[in-house]
């Protein structure tokens, strides 16, 4: 039953319906094409051909890849003024400013490696000078700095002599060990004795391979030289000029 009454509801379509929907279409394509009107500039479609899907290839170059809608000014504003967990603290902050600070960073550096300096100094001091216990102690620093700075500068001038000393000593000793074995070896046969340069040189005897005795021995004229044999020889110019 439902299916009869569909069919009876349904328009039918006659033979003349159609012959007279023939005879138009035949009469529009005999007569003129449609011409559309010429636009006064160009518009784009708003829909390309084909759908394309955003990817970091064809992102505009320059500009960050966003895979979600695109941050609008404000966004961005408002994500340089927020704190992330486990991120670099934003702009404008202390925090930020204490991080990026140069001068904050060379004047912890090297207050840790004066500080690092003075402890090692100050052991080492400690350790090896017979003057140690004459420092005066770090609390004394705070109540009265200036003279204890004094006192431990003339500690480290009374370490400083002792050092200087004890070095002297030191080379008097070496030297004099050097002496005693060339003496010995000089009297048991073991090396000649050398005889001082004084004692060669007679009164009156001018030394030929001292510099102060060229002058004495003969002046030499302009335009020569001595060579390191002693001899004259005419000074070369080349170009007459040197």
């Amino acid at each position: 039953m439902l299916r009869t009454l569909r069919r009876q509801a349904q328009p039918q379509r006659t033979f003349s319906t159609t012959r007279t929907a023939l005879k138009k279409a035949n009469a529009n394509s005999n007569s003129k094409p449609r011409v559309l009107e010429k636009p006064d500039k160009f518009r784009p479609p708003s829909h390309p051909q084909r759908y394309v899907a955003p990817s970091p290839q064809n992102a505009p170059p320059g500009q960050p890849f966003e895979y979600g809608p695109r941050t609008t000014p404000k966004q961005i504003e408002e994500q340089n003024t927020k704190q992330y967990p486990n991120m670099f603290p934003p702009e404008g902050t202390v925090m930020h400013k204490f991080l990026t600070s140069k001068w904050i960073h060379i004047w912890i550096a090297m207050s840790i490696l004066t500080t690092l300096a003075t402890f090692t100094f100050t052991t080492n001091f400690k350790a090896t000078s017979p003057f140690a216990h004459l420092l005066p102690s770090w609390s004394e620093l705070l109540t009265s700095p200036f003279s204890t700075i004094g006192r431990a500068f003339s500690v480290w001038r009374m370490h400083v002599q002792h050092e200087s000393m004890r070095v002297r000593e030191q080379r008097h000793r070496r030297v004099e060990d050097a002496e005693k074995r060339k003496a010995y070896r000089v009297a048991h046969g073991l090396e000649e004795e050398e005889v001082k340069k004084d004692e060669e040189v007679k009164e009156g005897e001018v030394d030929v391979q001292s510099p102060v005795a060229a002058e004495g021995v003969g002046a030499v004229a302009e335009g020569e030289f001595v060579d390191w044999e002693g001899k004259k020889r005419p000074v070369k110019k080349w170009f007459g000029i040197w």
